[in-house]
């Protein structure tokens, strides 16, 4: 996956993507098929990678997010 190349992030932040992944997968409606799971999981890491560290705008934006790209 080429959104990972060039990521590093500290275990703080790990545990915090962790978390607002785990939320942001309960708040959708099932069944949730692995691809939207996929793309949730992306796009967290890419808000991470851009800084985002908070974790209601970040399972937010992803949640957007993934309602838009329609996965």
């Amino acid at each position: 996956m080429t959104v990972f190349q060039g990521s590093s992030f500290s275990p703080d932040t790990i545990a915090l993507m962790t978390q607002v992944f785990e939320e942001a997968v309960d708040a959708l409606p099932f069944p949730v098929g692995s691809a939207r799971v996929q793309a949730l999981a992306r796009n967290i890491v890419e808000l991470a990678s851009q800084g985002e560290r908070d974790p209601e705008r970040m399972r937010l934006l992803a949640l957007l997010a993934l309602k838009s790209a329609r996965v």
